[in-house]
């Protein structure tokens, strides 16, 4: 009896042994996971987000936060470049700038030949007055239309420049990295004003006098531990530098860029319209 509870014993221990490993090998398929928040886990306020992040040939790993699960609209949350080798906080998110809905959060761990791998989880943002998720098409529809259609949104407004600088002034661009500035000038007279995004640390917008060579309505955009498609208004004015609008964050007014001058979508559009190719940049520190 001794020797058949001793077999059973260890036929159990070794089961139990084997789902341990066969557990493993699988949690070691992948380069990271997002832990915190759960998957579609409903989320309000500031939140922490949890996570590991490791590769043998780890460079960097990338959290962003994909609107209405759309890759076109991710935007940027946090950047680690060390490696996480147990669950641990990537970030205290504030969510109250987040429109209400369901999105998804990508955790994005890229190796030294930069390639990667993207791990994603579903999250249900839901702060203040926001409706139950069934009542969520009905309340998205209202929420478009203004309550007076004469007067549109605030985001539709158009972007003006003033048209009272002399005619034959030089048009040309100046970027103050230490304001998060940019400025169209027409000769002496500023034009046109507005907040950007250029280079966080380490990736600095380079200063200088420059002139832009060539200019895209939408092109794509790949460097270290970046791919993003369909940057648009895109106006290059030095090597892979460039001023262009950026769909994926609204940290302007705060260093963001890997190098280039973020400017909001609609904003970018008006200068890539007054500006052409031979356009002065002047970009000061």
């Amino acid at each position: 009896m001794i020797r058949l509870w001793d077999h059973v014993g260890r036929a159990l221990l070794l089961a139990f042994g084997l789902v341990l490993l066969t557990n493993a090998a699988a949690f070691a398929q992948h380069d990271g996971a997002i832990t915190v928040p759960s998957a579609n886990a409903i989320v309000s306020g500031t939140v922490t987000v949890e996570g590991f992040a490791t590769h043998p040939t780890f460079r960097k790993w990338q959290l962003d936060l994909l609107l209405d699960g759309d890759a076109d609209r991710a935007t940027f949350l946090a950047l680690g470049e060390k490696p996480i080798v147990a669950p641990s906080p990537l970030l205290t998110w504030d969510t109250t700038p987040y429109p209400n809905g369901e999105h998804l959060l990508r955790l994005r761990v890229v190796h030294s030949n930069l390639n990667y791998e993207e791990i994603f989880s579903p999250i249900v943002i839901m702060n203040g007055d926001a409706a139950p998720l069934a009542e969520k098409p009905e309340r998205a529809e209202a929420e478009t239309k203004p309550e007076n259609p004469s007067q549109g949104t605030a985001e539709a407004a158009p972007v003006v420049f003033r048209t009272d600088a002399p005619p034959d002034g030089e048009r040309w661009i100046e970027v103050i990295v230490s304001e998060q500035k940019l400025i169209a000038w027409q000769g002496d007279t500023p034009v046109f004003e507005t907040i950007v995004s250029t280079g966080k640390p380490g990736f600095a917008t380079i200063p200088g006098e420059f002139r832009i060579y060539v200019k895209y309505d939408k092109t794509r955009m790949r460097g270290p531990g970046y791919d993003t498609p369909d940057v648009p208004w895109t106006m290059y004015y030095y090597r892979g530098f460039a001023i262009h609008g950026a769909y994926w964050h609204n940290n302007f007014g705060t260093p963001v860029s890997h190098g280039c001058v973020n400017l909001r979508v609609p904003e970018a559009k008006a200068l890539y319209d007054w500006a052409s190719v031979g356009t002065r940049v002047v970009v000061r520190p």
